[in-house]
């Protein structure tokens, strides 16, 4: 019996895939499997309850529950056959249902949990794009092609308080990205409170010049409490706490685990860098055994809380020069023979993986614990520097298994110019030459979102929103049933949707928007001039160069956030006659709010003629004057990087 449903089941999908695409009449994210509409339709308004086996109730009751915030339906539990059926079928592939909306009722059928949840959710998806009040009848059978599907919310660097939280997982939900990877504690600030160590969190999260700021963390009651909100919506939270490095939050509540010792502070984002102290002894100390006993308690408060089998230890981004020059750690690296102090964090690595392993979990680590082979096919590495194919080929070849996250195009902290809605959804998370007996260790992937520069909820959710919807497709939808501007049609459709799920998106994003890498050679400019800056361009060779190379897709891009006095120049070697000048920067975040824009007929000598717009836009109309240079200065601290796609001479 077991093997004809799970043939039927396969038989549908692949009837499906063999038959003339169905024009939907509505929008669906991530794009189903199979859809096949019906005649006939079902009225909303007689949804009013909704029928669920014992162990999927929490399930129904949050469905319930959201729907009656995002629409004027109002559903109750039901022990009797309800207007929405859920039935049990163990027989059904991990994830995978069907869902069948016929006139009089409306039925789900899946294996497990997470199976009836997708049903609930792309329901809820037709419910909020209903016309006319009514549901067409139609029958979708679906599954997802990964199994992992999140994003990564840094909540050190600026903190979201619980229910900004439980809004993020009712939209990481709705689009049934399953995962949210909590980022608790950075140098900016220790965001989990410890029984053990109950003044931790309280030094860890206090800034001394900022109060308004200061005490904002996570209590054990509050985890739990939405750990049990996002199980019921099907998505899974894996904490990460970032050792041994970006631990200064951690050293400002226990110094004693330092190298050095003495006092230290966490500093919020809006503290100038220059006037942050000891910055570069952000590492705990490895030859240290109390450092040990601290993971192990850590641990031990992470199991009790939460029920993921994964917990996230960091490892990203860890300089040696404060273990270099630490008694401790020189005994430690000649007492087991180390000939690098990088192994250090390799020794560490595979310590606190015993430690993770003995309390029933398994350890995840950023790509740089594999750097040197010390991850192993018991962890899970999030890939995540530069577009990960190397990272990913290294740790397939061991069998290590990883979660895809590279930066390019996974980081949504950057601008949507280095980063759009298309190259998110353009892109693949296995690498073309990738053997077959390998690809099942891709388990999937997440979008990054770190804040040192993303305070408001409203902000997060425009640097995550449409990105996060194409990933959700990526993630879930085969290959060859995605098509950019099938979806590009169906966010458009979104429109109406964003308002009832109260989301503050994006809505640029140009539809031609394409993947721009760096060349790596020389930048080829409209005309001969010369680039000058006194920013440093972004890793990877974003250089300034790109603001004249007649391009609006290649961009010049910042590491950090521009200062007063910062300028670019743009040099020509030659004068020229000019009508008009228009800067055009990234228009989702990284512009310039406070600058000038200077020309100059002799290359020496400058006049202000336009300053930016609170929205990053410079241009002025001149009366066909010579000019040789144009300067960009800005004229107060900015709160973004900065991105420039061109200076446009006309």
């Amino acid at each position: 019996m077991r093997n004809i449903i799970i043939g039927l089941f396969l038989f549908l999908f692949c009837l499906s895939a063999c038959s003339p695409p169905v024009k939907e009449p509505v929008a669906l994210i991530p794009l189903p499997d199979s859809v096949r509409i019906e005649s006939g339709s079902f009225p909303l308004e007689r949804l009013k309850t909704i029928q669920m086996p014992d162990e999927w109730e929490k399930v129904g009751e949050a469905f319930a529950e959201d729907l009656r915030k995002q629409s004027d339906l109002s559903l109750s539990l039901s022990e009797n056959i309800g207007d929405i059926r859920a039935e049990h079928n163990d027989e059904f592939p991990k994830e995978a249902y069907v869902l069948q909306i016929r006139e009089r009722q409306i039925t789900i059928e899946a294996g497990d949990k997470a199976g009836v949840h997708h049903a609930l959710a792309t329901l809820q998806q037709l419910v909020l794009n209903a016309s006319e009040g009514k549901l067409p009848c139609l029958t979708v059978q679906d599954q997802p092609r990964f199994g992992y599907r999140g994003a990564m919310l840094d909540c050190s660097r600026h903190f979201r308080t619980v229910d900004e939280l439980k809004e993020c997982i009712r939209q990481l939900s709705f689009f049934k990205l399953n995962v949210l990877h909590l980022h608790l504690t950075d140098n900016q600030g220790w965001r989990l409170a410890l029984d053990k160590y109950p003044d931790l969190a309280k030094k860890g999260s206090e800034y001394k010049d900022f109060p308004e700021l200061s005490g904002k963390y996570y209590t054990k009651a509050e985890l739990k409490e939405l750990v049990a909100y996002a199980e019921a919506r099907g998505v899974e939270i894996i904490p990460e706490v970032d050792l041994p490095g970006h631990s200064l939050a951690l050293l400002a509540g226990m110094p004693e685990l330092s190298c050095r010792g003495g006092v230290f502070e966490t500093y919020p984002e809006e503290r100038p860098y220059e006037k942050r102290k000891r910055m570069y002894e952000n590492m705990i100390c490895i030859g240290n055994p109390q450092c040990f006993a601290f993971v192990s308690d850590l641990v031990d408060a992470l199991v009790e809380i939460f029920p993921s089998p994964y917990i996230h230890l960091g490892g990203d981004e860890v300089s040696t020069s404060v273990w270099e020059t630490c008694p401790k750690c020189q005994a430690l690296y000649r007492k087991e023979g180390m000939t690098d102090y990088h192994q250090l964090q390799d020794y560490f690595t595979k310590r606190v993986r015993e430690i993770v392993r003995a309390k029933g979990k398994t350890m995840v680590g950023w790509d740089e614990i594999n750097t040197r082979g010390a991850a192993s096919e018991e962890d899970l590495l999030t890939v995540w520097r530069n577009d990960g194919i190397e990272q990913q080929k290294k740790a397939l070849a061991s069998g290590i298994p990883i979660v895809m996250c590279p930066k390019d195009p996974c980081y949504f902290d950057f601008g949507y110019a280095r980063n759009s809605t298309r190259k998110v959804y353009e892109w693949e998370p296995i690498a073309k030459d990738t053997p077959e007996e390998k690809r099942h260790l891709v388990k999937g992937g997440q979008g990054c979102l770190w804040t040192e520069f993303v305070v408001s909820q409203a902000e997060v959710e425009r640097m995550l929103y449409p990105r996060l919807c194409a990933l959700a497709e990526v993630l879930w939808s085969k290959p060859e049933k995605r098509d950019w501007v099938d979806f590009f049609q169906r966010l458009h459709i979104y429109n109406k949707v964003w308002e009832k799920l109260d989301i503050a998106y994006y809505p640029g994003d140009a539809l031609d928007e394409q993947w721009f890498l760096p060349a790596g050679d020389s930048i080829q400019l409209l005309q001969p001039a010369k680039v000058q800056t006194d920013m440093s361009a972004a890793w990877g060779g974003y250089n300034p160069e790109y603001v004249f190379d007649g391009d609006l897709n290649t961009f010049f891009s910042t590491s950090y956030a521009p200062q007063k006095g910062n300028y670019l120049t743009l040099t020509l070697d030659e004068p020229k006659e000019v009508h008009a000048i228009r800067v055009v920067c990234d228009d989702s975040k990284e512009y310039l709010s406070e600058a000038d824009l200077l020309i100059s007929a002799d290359g020496q000598h400058f006049r202000k003629v336009a300053s930016f717009t609170e929205d990053g836009k410079a241009e002025v109309k001149l009366k066909g004057e010579s000019i040789q240079a144009v300067k960009i200065e800005v004229t107060a601290p900015h709160f973004s990087r900065l991105t420039i796609r061109e200076i446009i001479l006309e």
